[in-house]
């Protein structure tokens, strides 16, 4: 099934479920049982084939024929056997906690679990991630009696207080209330289970598994496109019980603090994390300092523009979770920045929680130490490049200028980086790299010194309309103490926003529709901006390998546009659209960039045919290189 046929399933049972809630549940349930029908019958036939050809065997018949029916009935049998016996989450990654270990923990899950009428849960799990999940894993395989696992994260026990850490605790029990609850819980399962089972079946080249992948390949993209109205109808309803527990209000300010915090991770803690490799070689833990950042409230432009950002995105078929606009609306909780947590719930964890952050840390630059040490060896390749730089300064082009303002900005010297970008301006006062570099440094500058720039980064090109117009927009609403707001560069500044978002989205509009190899050609990335994408890349342990190309777009031909393919072959498939999304806010480049991950569809060998070396080469690749 391609892409196109997937939306349109989707589109088809969304509007089932809402014209028939109960018999679209019906059809559901039907079409998820047709699934373990096949196991089942698949066993039989093989049992069948088997005793039949063992009958033949034994009675002294012996003909190849009957030869090959029994191995082909063993091995349609083990392949299907397997099947059942797939594991969906065999070691959680973190530590599970005892109630001896978060007495205080242990008993705030017993009050939300008693408020809102939810099953035991058999395992606590904490864990380092932004996240909080809760989930059933079936003991045997896909069969057994599940078990109900809870994950939480420190990053969210820091960001959050306890009243919005309830909300979100309540929203993971909201998945497993109740009987719909059950039923909801079980079709996720088997929307995991079929998918990791047509993961393992692709995986298998063997004979008798043909028959078994060749179905999988048909059933699973159709089970996922009829469930996938009732695993997002299950979001709502966890919020909805989220909402009855703590309030609407709290559960709204919970999912919109979630957002902002963790935006406000991925564009500025890891990157600033990641710079103190220049001068420290061995990894420093990140959550030591999380503790502290996340306990503190973000920047208010930063706050006021990820708010903005998340309540433009738009519901996609990759990901089951609505989007924060239509949460909060479906919540009637309000679209706004709340009062921000003045206390993180990591209390809860008790005396304990000091240790806890140490062994995350401690691990973290256990599993980084590779990583961190191939970026200290850039940022020291980067202090000799600047160095060169300062040596020749007489000689230097406008290019070469900016890029050694950037580099000192990065490696926080005392150079004036200021004074460089005003350099180059002096020779060519159009030029865009370095009207964004002085905007950044200097927005301590009068206001109308700032607009004035702002006004000829405008005139320099579309492809830094959004940037300009999202700059002046939010100083203009936020004047200075004792200064009247300027209503008519602010009309104007917001309609060219509007213009420029239009814009945008029509480019990415065209960015994101395949074929994907057609109009493309080598980056025109400089080198500083290619240290930044192996930089980010680095961040993510299961990326291998990665290839960025321009992608030319015809109806867009004076905007820059980039694709960026990712090889992670030991990265679960339901993980990359998430993967992709980090990517999407991480990467900072002259245009907009899309990742694509390599599968079925997007294969490896025409990557590697289009897209002119990678950019990116995992670890191994870097020490044969190195060799």
């Amino acid at each position: 099934m391609d892409h196109a046929d997937f939306v349109h399933h989707v589109r088809v049972n969304e509007y089932l479920s809402a014209e028939d809630p109960r018999g679209y549940r019906r059809r559901v349930a039907l079409f998820a049982a047709l699934g373990y029908a096949w196991i089942a019958g698949s066993l039989a036939a093989a049992a069948m084939a088997g005793l039949w050809a063992l009958r033949h065997l034994g009675s002294g018949h012996v003909r190849m024929a009957w030869i090959f029916l029994l191995l082909g009935a063993i091995g349609l049998g083990w392949t299907s056997l397997r099947a059942l016996w797939v594991r969906l989450d065999a070691q959680p990654d973190g530590h599970r906690l005892t109630p001896e270990q978060a007495p205080a923990l242990f008993k705030l899950l017993s009050q939300v679990r008693r408020k809102v009428k939810g099953p035991r849960l058999d395992e606590v799990w904490l864990d380092d991630r932004f996240n909080a999940s809760i989930s059933q894993v079936p003991r045997w395989g896909l069969v057994g009696a599940p078990v109900n696992r809870l994950r939480i994260g420190l990053p969210m026990m820091m960001a959050l207080d306890v009243p919005r850490l309830s909300a979100v605790l309540a929203h993971e029990y909201g998945h497993l209330r109740g009987n719909h609850g059950r039923f909801a819980a079980w079709i996720y399962r088997t929307r995991l289970s079929w998918t990791r089972m047509n993961e393992h079946l692709a995986e298998d080249d063997g004979a008798a598994a043909w028959l078994n992948r060749r179905f999988m390949a048909w059933y699973v993209p159709r089970f996922l496109a009829r469930s996938f109205a009732l695993a997002r109808q299950d979001e709502y309803e966890a919020d909805r019980i989220s909402a009855r527990l703590v309030g609407a209000e709290t559960a709204g300010a919970a999912l919109v603090e979630i957002e902002v915090k963790s935006s406000w991770m991925d564009e500025h803690f890891w990157r600033q994390h990641w710079q103190s490799a220049t001068d420290q070689p061995l990894p420093q833990g990140p959550l030591k300092a999380l503790r502290h950042l996340l306990a503190t409230p973000p920047d208010d432009a930063f706050a006021h523009e990820a708010l903005r950002k998340a309540l433009r995105q738009l519901s996609h078929v990759d990901d089951t979770h609505p989007v924060l606009k239509e949460r909060l609306a479906a919540l009637s909780a309000p679209a706004r920045l709340p009062t921000w947590s003045r206390k993180g719930a990591l209390g809860l964890l008790g005396a304990q929680a000091d240790a806890w952050v140490q062994r995350f840390d401690q691990a973290w630059c256990r599993d980084r130490a590779s990583t961190w040490k191939a970026h200290h060896q850039r940022q020291q390749s980067l202090k000799a490049r600047v160095q060169g730089w300062r040596e020749r300064a007489d000689s230097l082009g406008s290019d070469e200028l900016t890029m050694w303002a950037a580099c000192e900005r990065r490696l926080h010297s005392e150079v004036d980086a200021g004074a460089l970008y005003a350099q180059v301006l002096s020779r060519n006062p159009a030029h865009a790299g370095a009207l964004r570099g002085l905007l950044s440094v200097r927005e301590d500058a009068p206001l109308a010194e700032r607009l004035g720039w702002l006004e000829r980064l405008w005139q320099t090109g579309a492809d830094h309309h959004s940037w300009a117009a999202r700059r002046a927009v939010a100083w203009l609403e936020r004047p200075a103490p004792g200064t009247a707001m300027d209503d008519a560069s602010l009309k104007l500044w917001r309609q060219r926003l509007k213009e420029a978002q239009a814009q945008d989205d029509a480019v990415w509009d065209a960015l994101c529709t395949p074929p994907w190899f057609q109009h493309l050609s080598r980056h025109d990335l400089n080198e500083l901006e290619v240290d930044d994408v192996r930089t980010a890349l680095g961040w993510h342990s299961p990326i291998a390998r990665a290839w960025l190309v321009t992608r030319r777009l015809p109806d867009h031909s004076q905007r820059r546009a980039y694709l960026l393919f990712i090889d992670c072959p030991q990265l679960p498939e339901a993980q990359r659209p998430g993967l992709c999304r980090q990517l999407i806010q991480q990467l900072d480049l002259p245009g907009p960039v899309l990742p694509l991950c390599a599968d079925d569809e997007l294969k490896l060998a025409d990557i590697e045919r289009h897209s002119f070396g990678p950019l990116y080469p995992g670890p191994s690749e870097q020490a044969a290189l190195q060799r």
